[in-house]
């Protein structure tokens, strides 16, 4: 039976690039937690600030993350809720217009209190003048669950929203990373590993590409806000960075079964890189245990191998790290 077969570019990407310099970071542990309290401290703003739709709470998950803010469950003012952190940063003028964001997110899913209603919620970012420049929309409808991308606004000449195919597992935390040329106007994200889009256009509507802000925003999809569903967005672990010298994209050259059952992944390694190739079983999980499974990082450019004869005749997924070597 054929396997799966599923390979990592972005996150290798990610791992292999060099950290410049630190926009932003929040694990949210030193808000003050209640209703509205996301609202008014380190910079951060809400387009609604009393119905309770935003909110920092203590403990979630057992206390595994501290202090988590959400945004959603409660009945909110208007049927776009934004809370956004203003950034402020020049690609052109600081001479870097590459930018990396990395953010821990869940998705609850609405209850029979709001008959099941389901909204959108989305990570959006915008310029210094208020113009949305790209997004992902985090979908929990049930017409378009799932994540999409857009570049830039539905109001706009130019503007596109395109369906990446992916899902997201409601109730689990997940990790979503990207990176942005603000000077090429091109943007790639992922999703624990997997890539969502890669090399799409950043903003499709010709607004200046100056990073003003980032919000995380709710949506009502039927509307009104007396329509919403109790559904919500737990965020944590949110990191904006400069990053320089982003290294060679892994070049997958082929990915095969052969006669005898084995998965062969073959790529083109970049001296200066060290690779490994991790497995899952449900793309939520993954492992590194796998014999010969590590590669350091040769002279010169040339094709690394990898054969997977441990698993025969069962489903599984793979994707490759690429890090620096020290």
């Amino acid at each position: 039976m054929a396997r799966p077969v599923s390979h990592l570019l972005l996150l290798a990407l990610l791992l292999g690039t060099v950290r410049a310099e630190l926009l932003y970071f929040t694990d949210f542990d030193e808000f003050p937690t209640g209703d509205n309290a996301w609202h008014n401290f380190e910079g951060w703003q809400a387009s609604d600030r009393s119905s309770g739709a935003q909110a920092i709470v203590p403990d979630l998950l057992k206390g595994a993350l501290g202090n988590t803010a959400t945004l959603g469950f409660n009945r909110p003012n208007r049927s776009l809720t934004t809370v956004a952190k203003t950034v402020n940063y020049d690609p052109a003028a600081s001479g870097n217009p590459l930018v990396s964001f990395a953010l821990l997110f869940g998705i609850e899913d609405s209850t029979d209190f709001t008959n099941y209603r389901r909204d959108d919620f989305f990570v959006t970012f915008y310029n210094n003048l208020g113009a949305p420049l790209a997004s992902i929309r985090i979908s929990n409808t049930d017409t378009d669950y799932g994540f999409w991308y857009r570049n830039g606004s539905p109001q706009s000449q130019g503007y596109e929203e395109i369906d990446t195919g992916l899902d997201f597992v409601q109730g689990e935390l997940q990790e979503l990373t990207g990176f942005i040329d603000f000077e090429s106007n091109r943007w790639s994200a992922e999703i624990d590993g997997l890539p969502l889009f890669t090399e799409a256009v950043f903003n499709g509507t010709n607004r200046p590409l100056y990073f003003g802000f980032i919000a995380i925003e709710w949506q009502i999809a039927q509307g009104s806000p007396r329509d919403f569903g109790d559904n919500f967005l737990l965020l944590s672990d949110l990191r904006l960075e400069t990053v320089e010298d982003p290294p060679p994209p892994v070049r997958i050259s082929s990915i095969r079964q052969s006669a005898d059952g084995n998965i062969q992944i073959a790529w083109q390694a970049a001296p200066g890189y060290n690779y490994a190739v991790e497995y899952s079983d449900n793309l939520v999980s993954w492992q590194d245990d796998l014999s010969g499974s590590t590669f350091s990082a040769p002279q010169q450019s040339q094709t690394f191998l990898f054969t997977d004869a441990s698993s025969q005749g069962e489903s599984r997924f793979y994707r490759i790290i690429q890090t620096i070597a020290e």
